[in-house]
């Protein structure tokens, strides 16, 4: 009955998002509209006398030189109209400074309009003495530590894993986890998820987000916390784990780049699963949050929307 339940609420959730919010209705962003806030105090303080001059006054301070032709500074107007964002974090500092930023301001427009970290650490190697990053790191290995000792022993037993080396086992566990989460055109032979060499595709690029270097994608993060987490999932808890990790918490007038309000529906869907989860009946908690990630994710699929499909990747296209 509940599974049920999740598939309705959740076909019904998905419409109404469509037809409320929409996923690119050429709308701006309102993290676009912040941004275009910032150049029109440059505008005033230097007495710009246009948005075009003022994005040369920009391109001049990013840059170290004048715009020899209009395709230099083009870039500029893209970036303050929404239609482009910087195409690295280095470019996106420059922007900043070239906007006078204070350091709140700078944040956000990494966390809010870039839609990415506030930091990124190149590598586990060299980030090991930062306490930021072993602060976080820690945090990380909590949580991978607690998803592992919910694993029922039997289903580890299925997929050929002693469960007192389950350690050793966490890409394959995790891989094989996120199928449930995922639609799929046609059931997958359950003797493709025993041998674990299905899951090596998988292995360096967790390895790496596991050790939280690089670049990290929001939504890859917010991925990684709801199927780490569930299903002891709330919105509290999400969104409180997101800002641990340094990205923007959960807030449902946040869009991705493409102006996607994902943040409000994946609120939504936490909301509907407060309602619904018995702490005493954790199974049935997940069951129904799977279901609910599998409708949704079934929905905007056939809808061709990719970035609403916040638990799926790419290495689970077997």
């Amino acid at each position: 009955m509940r599974n049920k339940y999740a598939r309705e609420a959740m076909m019904q959730l998905a419409e109404e998002h469509e037809n409320k919010w929409g996923w690119q209705k050429g709308a701006v962003r309102p993290e676009v509209k912040w941004l275009q806030e910032k150049f029109g105090n440059i505008m005033e303080r230097y007495r710009l006398n246009s948005r075009k001059e003022t994005d040369i006054f920009v391109y001049g301070r990013m840059y170290g030189r004048h715009p020899e032709k209009t395709t230099d500074y083009l870039k500029i107007r893209y970036w303050r109209t929404g239609r482009y964002t910087p195409a690295n974090r280095l470019t996106c500092r420059n922007l900043a400074q070239a906007l006078e930023l204070s350091e709140d301001e700078k944040r956000f427009l990494l966390q809010g309009y870039y839609d990415s970290c506030d930091t990124v650490y190149p590598d586990s190697a060299s980030a090991g003495t930062n306490k930021e990053y072993l602060t976080r790191y820690r945090y990380m290995d909590e949580l991978i530590r607690a998803y592992l000792k919910r694993i029922p022993e039997d289903a580890m037993r299925k997929l050929r894993i002693d469960p007192d080396g389950r350690n050793h086992y966490f890409r394959h566990l995790y891989f094989t986890d996120a199928f449930h989460y995922i639609s799929m055109q046609q059931p997958l032979n359950p003797e493709v998820f025993r041998k674990h060499i299905t899951s090596t595709r998988y292995d360096s690029e967790l390895r790496r987000q596991m050790k939280l270097e690089g670049e990290i994608p929001r939504r890859t993060m917010l991925r990684h916390l709801l199927l780490l987490n569930a299903p002891e999932l709330s919105r509290a808890k999400i969104s409180g784990q997101l800002a641990a990790f340094g990205y923007l918490p959960l807030d449902e007038n946040h869009t991705l780049t493409g102006g996607e309000y994902l943040d409000r529906l994946v609120l939504s869907l936490l909301g509907l699963y407060e309602e619904i989860y018995v702490p005493e009946e954790p199974e049935a908690g997940l069951l129904w949050f799977q279901e609910a990630c599998r409708t949704l994710d079934e929905y905007f699929a056939e809808k061709k929307c990719q970035k609403m499909r916040f638990m799926h990747f790419k290495a689970l296209e077997l």
